[in-house]
């Protein structure tokens, strides 16, 4: 049997028991039949098993990703059953999403895609006028030069200018989401551009009497606001690849799978760019002290959570599960064993 036919052929059970945890999980507060439950059990057991030979034949790994997260939700509602609704939150953002973003290729392949043209388009900027005129226009770069001109700011103006920016990263994260629906280009497309324009904005201030203003400007609130940017990107080409590459579903459904899957990432997003918001409003004008080293203090702390939490954190929480996933296909291999044995014994 080649992999291709193993996935046809267990492939509607996984679809069942992916409809009957729909049910459990949407209609949680409902009771559900003693038939169902026990047929929801077998499904499980047999899910497990099927997780544990992945490997045996050599399962695309959208399929095994595909296994795990049904395996772990069928765990959860298995075991935890009835489950605290806060205790579920603080699972989501403490263990789930620092995982999923963590693991994920997607995320991988757009923070490479928006930090390295990034870099490159502000060093060619600040090195080159002629391409900052080429990148943004004189119009533009006028524009951002008066913009942050005063070290001295009025802050309404700085809040204006700060409303400017709320809008425009959520309008950017948006477009980069949605765009994704084209195959996932889309999305590349939006980070690359944005990448590019932003770099050189950066790189062509700094060369300007306004560079001082432009970091202060955008210390505390940077570490947020773009890492919100990437993931809204990462999410929106994860869903839009699942068109070109469906790894043996139908497209719709895997559509519909991919969709599911990063909930975790446009949710990470979604908070990121709603808590930039006001630090860049309340925070952005700031210039003196003591309340400038409040604004350091807190981009500081802001850029450290960040890689603590979708780094160190995620790289934690995919060990632990990774770990956890192998003990439990460990034991339900090991469980028919034993009961096999018992009946050779009995007999």
């Amino acid at each position: 049997m080649t992999p291709a036919q193993f996935i046809e052929k267990r492939r509607p059970d996984w679809q069942e028991l992916d409809g009957i945890l729909q049910q459990i999980e949407y209609h949680r507060d409902a009771s559900i039949s003693a038939r169902l439950f026990l047929r929801f059990a077998r499904l499980y057991r047999s899910a497990c098993t099927d997780l544990s030979l992945a490997d045996t034949w050599r399962l695309p790994r959208d399929m095994r990703e595909y296994l795990e997260g049904l395996v772990s939700r069928g765990h959860s509602n298995l075991y935890s059953y009835p489950r605290n609704r806060m205790r579920d939150i603080a699972d989501f953002f403490l263990h789930t999403v620092p995982r999923i973003v963590y693991r994920d290729t997607y995320v991988r392949i757009c923070v490479l895609a928006f930090y390295i043209p990034a870099i490159i388009s502000g060093f060619l900027a600040y090195h080159s006028d002629e391409f900052a005129k080429a990148t943004l226009g004189e119009a533009t770069m006028i524009a951002f030069e008066e913009m942050h001109s005063s070290h001295e700011t009025q802050s309404n103006e700085m809040i204006t200018s700060a409303g400017f920016y709320v809008q425009h990263n959520t309008t950017l994260a948006l477009i980069a989401f949605g765009m994704g629906i084209l195959g996932g280009v889309g999305s590349l497309f939006a980070i690359l551009t944005n990448a590019i324009f932003l770099g050189a904005v950066l790189g062509f201030l700094l060369t300007t009497p306004s560079a001082m203003n432009i970091i202060n400007w955008i210390f505390a609130h940077a570490p947020f606001e773009l890492t919100g940017l990437v993931l809204s990107a990462g999410a929106g080409l994860r869903i839009g690849f699942s068109m070109i590459a469906p790894g043996g579903r139908e497209r719709m459904r895997a559509l519909r799978e991919e969709a599911y899957n990063s909930i975790p990432i446009i949710s990470a997003a979604v908070l990121l760019i709603v808590l930039a918001a006001p630090i860049e409003a309340f925070l952005g004008p700031v210039s003196e002290p003591p309340m400038l080293y409040v604004k350091y203090s807190t981009g500081l702390f802001c850029l450290l959570l960040v890689i603590f939490y979708f780094i160190v954190l995620g790289n934690i929480r995919h060990r632990e599960h990774n770990g956890y996933m192998r003990l439990l296909a460990a034991k339900k291999i090991q469980e028919p064993m034993m009961e096999f044995g018992e009946k050779l014994k009995r007999n």
